[in-house]
């Protein structure tokens, strides 16, 4: 919806072609079939293409694809949601996903060699062919306007690369002002703290018990069920399996919630040096795309307990955000509290206490590497990250690096110019547009109860919202006007 608005205001102000791929179940898909709303030169319907079939995956072809193109077909797939370790509702096959992903790399070539387009605009993707989309985009040489997170609050920032976000490789050639104080970092931290933000987004974006409650009616009466076989990242959800699950994940839900509150710490000792390792919350991209030979956390918190210096501890702390995952399962959070010199802390204990007496900050790829800054601590990453051109954030490429890596860290003084050049970098680039305050808008204007997005939307209910949004809109729009005019 974010780039169908996109276009609708683009198209009052460009006279170019304007093509779309859309990627939508069923009921919203009617009002894309009749809409006049935007003028496209063509439409594809993305499930309409990708479809189930007992025709052998053409290996050939598929390995021809990646040579082309230099794209991992493989790390896509294993790190897809619905294809491995986080479907509930099916089993996909290694047949069943060459096949889709055979007919993916077809049908997007297909499209991109028919039209040729200068430009891609999308936003940070979250399924394993919106990116290959992407990456094949990049191959092809064709401009790439994504949009990001900045991180650093809620604003926006459009890139062609979410590694980078296209910062110059280091902040040599960033100028400050000579007048920067302490308090003006302090400042900066109230102001940007991205954990604030999302903290924000969260309480908005998660649906009351009632509301849930209305969502199910709707979902039982105007659901369509021919989802589950039009659209492979609905196998398997039947209504009642669905609704079994829901009420199985409540109950998994509240029985972790007791074993946390029994057997997680809920103190530290600050006399003692250690390093803190914040998890990241499971399913998401930050670890799915970006950080894809380290999505698993357990692993990586064993690497970390292998790698400290003698008498240095090692403080790990749920996500918070993780409830709305259902936690881990205890098995895991068991795992976790077996490993010597490992303590997990629950996720209610003060992540900024946990950060301001920590000698180092560890993430896979968290906020917490880049709002340990403020506090003047060193941190690691294990994925590229843009904030790692401020010299006290390092990166780790290979688990055989780590020990050298942390000791290095632990000696490095954290210089307050750097982040403050980043801030600037940041300030520069960014648009003064919030994703997540747009998709809370969306829900409540679209989504039944704020929770079923596969209902039908009325073209006039577009509209509205489109005229409603438009002031809020208009830096987002700019920006990419100024990107498409150059």
């Amino acid at each position: 919806m974010i780039h169908f608005e996109l276009a609708y205001y683009l198209q009052q102000q460009i006279d170019d072609e304007f093509y779309a791929i859309i990627d939508i179940p069923n009921n919203p898909k009617k009002m894309f079939l009749k809409q006049k709303l935007v003028n496209f030169e063509d439409t594809w319907y993305f499930h309409d293409n990708i479809k189930k079939t007992t025709k052998e995956p053409d290996l050939e072809y598929i390995r021809n694809f990646e040579r082309k193109y230099q794209i991992n077909l493989w790390k896509l797939a294993i790190n897809e949601r619905h294809f491995y370790r986080f479907n509930r509702f099916y089993k996909f096959t290694k047949t069943e996903i060459l096949q889709f992903l055979e007919q993916e790399c077809r049908f997007f070539e297909r499209i991109l060699e028919e039209i040729k387009p200068d430009y891609f605009l999308t936003y940070d993707p979250p399924f394993h062919y919106q990116k290959l989309l992407l990456d094949l985009c990049k191959a092809k040489g064709i401009k790439i306007s994504c949009m990001y997170i900045t991180r650093v609050g809620g604003n926006s920032i459009i890139a062609s690369d979410g590694n980078t976000f296209d910062f110059p490789q280091n902040l040599d050639q960033v100028k400050l002002e000579k007048n920067l104080t302490k308090k003006s970092i302090k400042d900066i931290k109230h102001i940007s703290e991205y954990s604030v933000v999302s903290q924000i987004w969260s309480n908005k974006r998660y649906p009351s018990n009632l509301e849930k409650i209305k969502s199910l009616k709707d979902y039982i009466l105007l659901s369509d069920s021919n989802n589950t076989q039009s659209n492979f990242t609905y196998y398997g959800r039947t209504k009642t399996k669905v609704i079994l699950d829901h009420s199985s994940f409540i109950i998994k839900k509240k029985i972790r919630e007791r074993f946390m509150q029994k057997n997680l710490s809920k103190k530290i000792d600050s006399k003692i040096p250690y390093v803190y390792f914040p998890m990241n919350v499971e399913e998401e991209i930050s670890t799915l795309h970006y950080t894809p030979f380290f999505t698993n956390q357990i692993e990586v918190i064993r690497h970390i307990a292998k790698s400290l210096p003698v008498g240095y501890h090692l403080y790990v702390k749920e996500h918070p955000h993780a409830v709305h995952r259902g936690w881990h399962k205890i098995d895991e959070y068991k795992e976790i509290l077996d490993i010597p010199n490992v303590t997990l802390m629950h996720p209610s204990f003060s992540s900024e206490d946990l950060m301001k007496y920590s000698k180092l900050v560890i993430t896979i790829r968290g906020t917490a590497s880049f709002n340990c800054l403020y506090e003047n601590k060193p941190s690691i990453v294990f994925g590229d990250v843009p904030f790692s051109i401020i010299p006290s954030v390092f990166k780790i490429n290979s688990p055989v690096e780590l020990p050298k890596t942390i000791r290095t860290a632990l000696k490095t003084k954290v210089n307050p110019d750097h982040l403050q050049k980043y801030i600037k970098l940041i300030e520069e680039r960014s648009i003064n547009f919030s994703m997540m305050d747009w998709e809370i808008l969306r829900n409540n204007q679209f989504f039944s109860n704020n929770v079923l997005s596969d209902i039908d939307i009325p073209e006039d209910s577009v509209k509205q919202f489109f005229d409603n949004t438009k002031e809020y809109f208009k830096p987002l729009l700019n920006a990419h006007l100024k990107i498409l005019n150059s």
